[in-house]
């Protein structure tokens, strides 16, 4: 902890690290992170370094496959994951030159995430971390928001509002597509509008890659219009938020779909479709006129920024993709970020975005507080 003993921001900033691993079993991205906040309570922040770790093909396997896992095979790879994660991050801070953070703010690897039914479930030993990183870790920050009748994402909003809101809207092309924005009347608002590089991934592994870099099978094919009007007619895009989605909607609802296409259509016109039906949901929940800030994976497929571009004809668009470091490193850099809330006793989820009764601090330290 530095000797940090109040919470009062120190002259060079918290240093936070911040651990995400997504539904799309990418790597794990890790990003180092100064935070400032000054004497009003304004926070700016300082991305000084990130990297995604790859995972070794056999945890790779794991987590993809961690859905049908039982609770045993479950519980070891908690641990499995909290050991590699700890020696491989502990490798990189130390061959980067980088002191030990305040605190490390984990999202650990979702396995369930069941909102209506009021329970969620990421894996990721805080406790192994802690172990091998001995400073603070932060992780598990959903539940508590469930428990008070919220979602329990996204959380990322927060710090959309805070650290990125000179933005309209806020897009994020993750394993799944969230957007965030304000709302005049209701405050800061998101949700998860329906799959991206989850359904691309999975179409792509059909033919054994893990993701159709570049757009390559896509850019090939033709949008077939019976699978695309399906898939945009599914109830969760006609649901007003709070809405969150889960792996496991994806693979009941999306997927049989999709893969019922397969039987009658090319892999290439699939997955045409497949980046017609990110876009077209996509663009139809961004208001007209707005800037649009896009991170994550989706944003370097440029069949899918082409697609965005073309749906939006004449709604007055602006997309905008940042450097690469931001476009890979954004929600490592807020988990970074909700963890040292956390860790300092701050609210980390928004009410008004989860739909819980009220703001609370999210999240398992293992260590100790900041006092």
């Amino acid at each position: 902890m530095h000797g940090e003993d109040n919470r009062r921001c120190p002259p060079d900033g918290w240093h936070a690290l911040g651990l995400m691993s997504g539904t799309s079993v990418d790597g794990l991205d890790v990003a180092s992170v100064r935070f400032h906040q000054n004497a009003s309570g304004a926070w700016t922040y300082e991305l000084e370094a990130f990297a995604t770790l790859a995972y070794p093909e056999a945890m790779r396997d794991a987590l993809w496959n961690v859905m049908t896992l039982d609770t045993e095979q479950l519980a070891r790879l908690d641990h499995e994951w909290g050991v590699w994660v700890g020696r491989e991050v502990q490798s990189w801070l130390l061959a980067q030159g980088i002191a030990a953070p305040h605190v490390v703010g984990s999202h650990g690897h979702t396995v369930f995430h069941k909102p209506d039914e009021g329970w969620t479930t990421q894996i990721g030993s805080g406790a192994a971390l802690h172990a091998a990183l001995d400073v603070p870790v932060v992780c598990d920050l959903r539940r508590l928001d469930m428990a008070f009748g919220g979602q329990g994402a996204p959380l990322v909003p927060l710090a959309d509002e805070v650290l990125f809101g000179a933005w309209d809207v806020v897009l994020n092309l993750g394993g799944f597509a969230n957007l965030s924005l304000h709302d005049r009347d209701q405050g800061r608002v998101a949700w998860d509008v329906g799959p991206a590089n989850l359904v691309l991934n999975m179409l792509a592994q059909t033919r054994g890659f893990h993701m159709d870099r570049d757009g390559q099978l896509a850019r090939k094919g033709t949008v077939v219009s019976e699978l695309l009007t399906k898939l945009v007619a599914l109830p969760h895009h006609q649901q007003a938020p709070p809405k969150s989605l889960g792996r496991e909607w994806v693979e009941t609802q999306v997927w049989p779909h999709v893969e019922g296409a397969l039987v009658r259509h090319s892999l290439e016109d699939v997955m045409a479709t497949a980046v017609e039906y990110v876009a077209t949901t996509v663009v139809r929940d961004v208001p007209s006129g707005s800037t649009v800030l896009v991170t994550g994976g989706g944003a370097k497929n440029q069949v899918l920024m082409d697609a965005l571009d073309r749906c939006a004809s004449g709604r007055n668009l602006t997309f905008h993709v940042p450097d690469s470091t931001l476009v890979d490193g954004k929600e490592a850099l807020v988990f970074a970020w909700l963890g040292l809330l956390r860790w300092l006793g701050l609210p980390n989820a928004l009410p008004s975005v989860t739909g819980a009764q009220k703001a609370t601090s999210g999240g398992v330290i293992w260590g100790a507080n900041a006092r």
